[in-house]
């Protein structure tokens, strides 16, 4: 061997010893009806840190507002799981480094994108072209949006961008993102394939994502939650984490597992396939935890849109009383204006035409959903599910985000 080629294999070993691999988790709702995707967000946490993922390479974006709610039964604890017996917490040691306020668009993709100038020096992404990426988001959703905290929204092409921004600035070698939201397979429609990026989504681009473990299956240790303790696509990938040697078990693999015990809505591909050949540990770490409980089977589960409305009735069914009553009637009572007010959006848009639309204006969908939420104020958990109707105004009127944005404002 020529002192050349000694010197590059020397090289080659040095770069592979500098390679590590960083994730970014985001649970991007609050207040106890979500309590689900603050479980999901922590049992994500401890697979990736367990697996090896070093904590400090973690950054972990959660409203922190669940394990210590007065509504919380087990004060302190999280489960993403039911048990007979005490259950596994896995609040514990879910260490966040963005809380309340600090979980919003902005922050997350400052922190996809490594600037932090943007979060006030706090945590950001400083991964290298050596490095491998992991990213998973959990929250509610809709045509061409994700959402935050206190009706804030991120739009597809925002989202995209920093992604590309992610490529642009060679951030990783490779990088896999998990997304759990409604119509999450809208947030990467005509994504590119040659960025060294797989993708996969709970659902396709027209469709819910599912809550499970709701009422009644949302016992642990005797006690009801009253809430879903997880949601269904990410409670199935992670418990094939839970108890697979991820070293053995490449993406693709996991993706079809995942994909035919997620029965409730269609598990999606984006991005770079060509990765799906790669070993899921090099992106959420060995899967050599050592939390091998028992995974428990998905029983009963809630369309995402409709969770509120399970708890709150489970709750009035429990003993909850006038309290819970009114609770649920206000519950009722939105939900039906909401029905109302997308309604009388559409038919001032386009009268009763009902024609069908190819999804040829997703430049639209951005300004159109802005102009509803500036005339209607911020969608709501359940009112997401009409991000669709904006969405197909948008295609059906070739784009015509004025026509829409007068819609609005006349209804609202």
């Amino acid at each position: 061997m020529t002192i050349l080629s000694k010197a590059l294999v020397v090289l080659g070993m040095s770069a592979a010893a500098l390679a590590d691999n960083y994730a970014v988790i985001v649970a991007g709702s609050n207040t106890y009806a979500n309590y689900r995707h603050q479980a999901d967000a922590c049992h994500a946490y401890q697979i990736l840190s367990k697996g090896g993922i070093p904590k400090e390479n973690i950054i972990m974006m959660m409203y922190d507002d669940i394990a210590h709610n007065i509504e919380n039964p087990f004060r302190g604890k999280i489960f993403n799981k039911p048990s007979s017996g005490p259950g596994v917490d896995v609040y514990e040691g879910c260490n966040a480094d963005y809380t309340r306020k600090e979980v919003t668009p902005d922050n997350f993709l400052a922190v996809l994108t490594g600037d932090a100038s943007k979060t006030g020096g706090k945590k950001v992404l400083n991964s290298t072209s050596n490095d491998n990426v992991f990213i998973n988001f959990v929250d509610h959703g809709g045509v061409g949006i994700i959402a935050f905290p206190d009706g804030q929204l991120l739009h597809a092409d925002k989202l995209q961008a920093s992604l590309k921004t992610m490529h642009t600035k060679n951030m990783y070698k490779e990088l896999v993102f998990y997304m759990e939201a409604c119509e999450s397979g809208s947030m990467f429609e005509d994504f590119p394939t040659d960025l060294n990026m797989y993708v996969t989504t709970a659902a396709n681009a027209q469709e819910s994502s599912w809550g499970t473990y709701c009422p009644p299956q949302d016992v642990v240790d005797g006690k009801s939650l009253n809430t879903c303790l997880g949601d269904l696509y990410s409670v199935n990938w992670m418990q094939n984490a839970d108890k697979t040697d991820l070293t053995k078990e490449s993406l693709q693999t996991q993706f079809e597992r995942v994909k035919v015990l997620t029965n409730k809505s269609h598990v999606q591909q984006f991005g770079t396939k060509s990765m799906t050949s790669d070993m899921t540990s090099q992106f959420e770490g060995t899967g050599k935890t050592g939390n091998k409980t028992e995974a428990v089977k998905p029983e009963s589960h809630a369309d995402s849109r409709d969770i509120s409305l399970v708890t709150l009735y489970n709750r009035y069914l429990n003993g909850g009383g006038s309290a819970a009553a009114a609770a649920l009637i206000k519950e009722i009572e939105q939900r039906e204006a909401a029905d109302q007010r997308f309604a009388a959006i559409q038919k001032e848009v386009i009268g009763n035409d009902r024609r069908e639309a190819a999804r040829a204006h997703r430049e639209c969908y951005r300004p159109a959903h802005e102009a509803v939420v500036a005339a209607c104020g911020p969608y709501t958990d359940y009112s997401l599910k009409h991000s669709k109707t904006i969405a197909y105004l948008c295609d059906v009127t070739g784009g015509d985000f004025a026509a829409i944005q007068l819609g609005a404002q006349k209804v609202c």
